[in-house]
């Protein structure tokens, strides 16, 4: 008696002291992330909602250094993020290009983050007044914001996207270019109308359209897209060809690099060679350089000029800063070693942007040389801070079980399925164990598709559950998709293990953790909730007092707005199906009697992802050794059939993206899954917790397609 009452105590104390400890780097990783986020203080960040011109309310966030005043105003750069991502994801170019003077907006392109998709019925003149159709994404009117603020130079403007956000910024330049040559032509034909001779004329049009107020960039960086070359025959992206394609920015005095992953998954499909570091050979590199192919890496050149002959820096420098007389603006291409999402977080991508920046915007001088970063700061602490989130979330839920109302919920947990004796039981435990991890690499990319559903771009890919107004986040649909299909393939061999295998060894309803009676289940439910809840809670605090997120690379747990939390509920019902499941599969069956806690930890955490990370290893593994996928299309899309229909193969790039995530998040939740069903004996807790934890690792920066 004296032992079981000691041991109590020592069991709150060790889960509160957990939850203490996380709570406390959750908070510290913040406070020194927002160190890192401001250089030290020296420069502040703010918070920015403006209405765009197609009538959405779309969302920024400012870093504005000390030396930027209205005596010394600073060049500006605007960071447009990737597709399922937000803001946060730019924090690295934010970080290293706001210490070194320049104001940066980084924005939430429509339908991601705090943005919303413009309201029914819009139109863009020149766009061709298509409706429904705005492909800038926000970015032309985040531009014009920056003309808002005295302490922005408004002849000293960059931008710089990474993929959807590259496409983007291709767009709000050619607004703002296309709009300053509408004012242009209307005050050239009204002097011309007045009486002025052509010279005269222009002069007085040249003066009208930079007084117009249109804010226009001088240099632009593209990372992880290719130059947007259009179908000269209708302007669209569709059927372009090295013969019909034309590159709308062209004529615009805008000094551009690109900047290519050696290993970008998406190159096949953006620049049509399959072998990323081949990028420059492609003729959408043609078009955008105005000729030129194969550069290598690091060069300078102007356009028009075929042969890419190299500009030194200070030759560069020069060009670059007579682009808007001489009408020929610099070139430049870069390759490092990384894929399509390194370019967010690789110090070589990151040094190259800055790098052109100073060149186009500076007139070559750095105030710190690219190479010196300090990001890696706020990413770790991103990084320690949502792994002490994940922890937390299991370590609220064991304190409150303590609560004598929760501890109800606590009974014996039965014996697993799965007792192994000899090399006959190792057989026996193997077989079954292995034809669970088949079904998730097999069904994956056949049922994820290319959730990439922008409809502001026109941009509808193979999606294979299509968003609607319930369901209206393209890849969380294919999420859910996976997540049904999968499921029900495991609960079909689960109850064939059960029932062929289990019930010859005695096993009952009572070794599948699901019984327990149905108010210890709305108390296991409420219990999740609240552990869910007071964690969130934290976050949400956390980001309110910091302006940081505990988010790094694919990774996130972020405060969400109400659109995302309405999605939430929506697509919850599926997710609580499959993670309860799973945490049956995971106590009841992976799990083995007579082997140590530690072996049945990882024996969980590989069963939830094995298959998954054996197809990854594959694919990626050809990609690093060959430049090429191993597994490069859709499975169906490269048959005649499907290319007679359609005309063309879907790759798998975008969903072996998100497979970065899930290969992250399933081995944690897995081993929750085991330690939940640990302390109470039952499945439901850990099924119900690990539901809303891995819902909202997924949906919390996922973009909103309708």
């Amino acid at each position: 008696m004296e032992q079981s009452m000691n041991k109590t105590p020592i069991k709150w104390r060790a889960s509160a002291i957990v939850l203490a400890v996380c709570l406390v780097l959750m908070v510290v990783t913040s406070v020194i992330g927002h160190n890192i986020q401001t250089a030290g203080g020296s420069v502040r960040t703010e918070e920015l909602t403006f209405t765009t011109d197609v009538g959405a309310s779309s969302h920024a966030k400012l870093f504005i250094p000390e030396t930027a005043t209205a005596e010394t105003p600073a060049p500006a750069i605007l960071l447009c993020h990737g597709y399922t991502a937000s803001e946060d994801a730019m924090e690295a170019n934010a970080i290293e290009l706001s210490r070194r003077g320049y104001v940066v907006m980084a924005l939430d392109m429509y339908g991601h983050g705090e943005s919303t998709l413009p309201p029914d019925g819009y139109k863009q003149a020149e766009m061709g007044n298509v409706e429904n159709y705005a492909p800038d994404l926000g970015s032309y009117s985040a531009l014009q914001q920056f003309k808002n603020y005295d302490f922005i130079d408004l002849t000293k403007i960059g931008m710089l996207g990474h993929s959807m956000g590259t496409a983007a910024i291709q767009e709000g330049a050619y607004l703002a270019y296309a709009k300053w040559q509408a004012a242009y032509t209307v005050a050239y034909n009204e002097a011309v109308a007045a009486g002025s001779d052509e010279t005269t004329a222009a002069y007085t049009a040249y003066g009208a359209a930079m007084n117009s107020g249109i804010v226009l960039p001088g240099s632009m960086v593209l990372t992880g897209y290719n130059y947007n070359v259009r179908n000269i025959n209708d302007l669209t992206y569709n059927g372009v060809t090295a013969e019909n394609g034309v590159f709308p920015l062209f004529a615009a005095p805008v000094n551009i690099c690109t900047i290519q992953g050696t290993y970008d998954e998406f190159s096949g499909l953006l620049w049509g060679v399959e072998d990323s570091s081949q990028y420059t050979s492609s003729f959408k590199f043609a078009y955008g350089t105005g000729g030129a192919t194969n550069v290598p890496s690091g060069t300078y050149f102007m356009y028009g000029d075929a042969s890419a002959t190299p500009l030194t820096r200070e030759e560069a420098v020069t060009a670059a800063a007579s682009a808007a007389v001489t009408m020929k603006p610099i070139r430049a291409a870069y390759s490092f070693d990384g894929t399509h999402s390194d370019t967010y977080y690789d110090e070589t991508a990151i040094s190259y942007g800055m790098d052109f920046f100073d060149i186009t915007l500076r007139g070559g001088v750095a105030t710190i040389e690219p190479t010196q970063q300090v990001w890696h700061g706020r990413a770790a602490c991103g990084l320690i801070g949502l792994c002490a989130t994940l922890v937390a979330f299991v370590a609220l839920a064991l304190t409150l079980l303590r609560v004598p109302f929760f501890s109800t919920i606590v009974r014996p947990a039965a014996p697993s399925m799965s007792t192994v004796h000899g090399a006959k039981g190792v057989i026996g435990y193997i077989i079954p164990y292995i034809i669970f991890l088949l079904p998730a690499p097999l069904l994956y990319y056949w049922l994820v598709g290319y959730p990439y559903y922008m409809q502001p771009q026109w941009f509808k890919f193979l999606t294979k559950f299509m968003p609607n107004s319930f369901f209206n986040m393209a890849p969380m649909n294919s999420l859910m998709l996976f997540n049904g299909v999968v499921g029900g393939v495991f609960l079909v061999l689960y109850l064939l293990v059960f029932f062929l295998i289990g019930r010859k060894k005695g096993a009952t309803l009572d070794n599948t953790g699901l019984k327990l009676p149905f108010t210890q289940i709305l108390k296991s439910l409420l219990l999740a909730v609240l552990s869910f809840g007071g964690i969130y809670a934290v976050v949400y605090a956390c980001s309110a007092l910091s302006g940081t997120n505990f988010s790094f690379f694919k990774f996130n747990i972020m405060p969400m707005d109400s659109t995302h939390w309405v999605a939430f509920f929506k697509y919850l019902p599926v997710w609580l199906l499959f993670f309860l499941l799973c945490s049956v599969i995971y106590n009841s069956l992976t799990r083995i009697n007579n082997a140590p806690a530690w072996l049945n930890y990882l024996l969980c955490a590989v069963v939830s992802c094995g298959g998954l990370a054996v197809m990854f290893a594959y694919d990626y593994g050809k990609l690093f050794s060959t430049g090429v996928r191993g597994i490069q299309y859709i499975p169906g899309t490269t048959s005649p059939e499907w290319l007679a229909a359609v005309g063309m193969s879907f790759p798998t790039a975008l969903a072996g993206i998100m497979l970065f995530g899930l290969l992250f998040i399933l081995p944690i939740t897995a081993v929750m899954s085991r330690v939940l069903h640990k302390k109470t004996g039952s499945v439901w807790l850990g099924g119900f917790l690990t539901a809303f934890i891995v819902l909202v690792f997924t949906i919390s920066h996922m973009v909103v397609s309708i």
